[in-house]
């Protein structure tokens, strides 16, 4: 076999060296490809720049030359270099520019959605700010004025529910009275004497609400006897309790005499004079019961109850001091 066949023999199959495939790009070999060909993009960009720029100062040079010879103005080459070279050099620097009511009026445009932010924001607390003084939230004379009217406002409606549930010239004349003190308390802004004579009235309003009948307790003590602190006799008493029309009981504010402190109960004791104690004691001895057990009677819209047990004369008896302890 000749050299040339051998050679032809041992070569490798055509093809074999290129038919390889190239392994493909990882995305960091990528990356660093496209940082490269954006340098190279970069300095190309740069150079031809410089190269424009050399053109440039040729054409002002000529420019510059034809100006001054038409002008006649004797200026000199290294003159006109010198030009060019201070033009180049503050062609990209900044000068502020001189304050004045332009530039302020400038600047403003530029910063109007701030500026407009910060208007809006001072509005709205400008807002909030007179709500909460206007509407009394702040400690102060308007919150007491406020306070004041809103307070006369319910002496007002209290006054008007104890006129409409009562015929009674008397507490007529007291509730107009009463009006017109609260009419001076609101001007002079004094909101505690309108509190205490708003809760005087609603107490007056739920006494004349109130309607029941004052019966002498049968089924159990009916009376007692007290005595003071050396053992003297103080007083003779009828114990009663309140009943509605269904015979409920109807708690009743009650001021105790003996510690002058007032008590909301439904059983209490009345004062009466000794023959009356006597008599309604020898009613119940005899069969165990009271028989004329009604004490009196409290209408509504009234703000007293009316004594009905008679004396031992026949007239009613005058009411006298009330207990509730014995």
């Amino acid at each position: 076999m000749s050299q040339s066949a051998q050679q032809t023999a041992n070569a490798p199959p055509p093809g074999d060296a290129n038919d390889v495939a190239a392994p493909p790009l990882t995305l960091d070999e990528l990356t660093r490809v496209m940082d490269v060909a954006r340098t190279l993009r970069k300095e190309r960009s740069i150079a031809e720049q410089e190269l424009n720029r050399e053109e440039t100062i040729k054409l002002l040079r000529e420019k510059l030359r034809e100006a001054a010879d038409l002008a006649g103005d004797p200026v000199t080459d290294g003159q006109i270099d010198a030009a060019i070279e201070n033009y180049f050099d503050n062609l990209h620097e900044f000068e502020s520019p001189e304050p004045g009511l332009e530039t302020t009026l400038a600047s403003a445009y530029v910063r109007r959605k701030l500026i407009a932010g910060w208007l809006l924001a001072l509005a709205a607390a400008a807002v909030v700010t007179w709500g909460i003084w206007f509407g009394g939230l702040i400690p102060g004379k308007r919150q007491t004025e406020l306070q004041s009217h809103q307070m006369y406002a319910q002496v007002e409606e209290t006054a008007s529910a104890i006129k409409a549930l009562t015929t009674n010239s008397e507490l007529a004349a007291g509730i107009q009275a009463a009006r017109v003190e609260a009419a001076a308390y609101r001007d002079r802004g004094e909101f505690s004497a309108l509190e205490q004579l708003r809760d005087k009235l609603l107490q007056q309003e739920s006494v004349l609400k109130q309607e029941y009948r004052l019966m002498v307790v049968s089924d159990s003590q009916s009376g007692v006897d007290t005595y003071g602190p050396e053992g003297q006799l103080s007083g003779y008493y009828l114990i009663v309790e309140a009943v509605d029309g269904n015979g409920l009981a109807v708690p009743v504010r009650i001021r105790n005499a003996e510690t002058g402190d007032f008590e909301v109960v439904s059983k209490w004791a009345e004062q009466v004079p000794p023959q009356v104690f006597e008599r309604v004691k020898q009613d119940k001895q005899e069969d165990g019961i009271v028989d004329a057990r009604e004490f009196g009677v409290k209408r509504k819209g009234e703000s007293d109850v009316e004594i009905t047990m008679a004396d031992t004369d026949g007239t009613p008896l005058e009411r006298g001091r009330q207990i509730t302890e014995w």
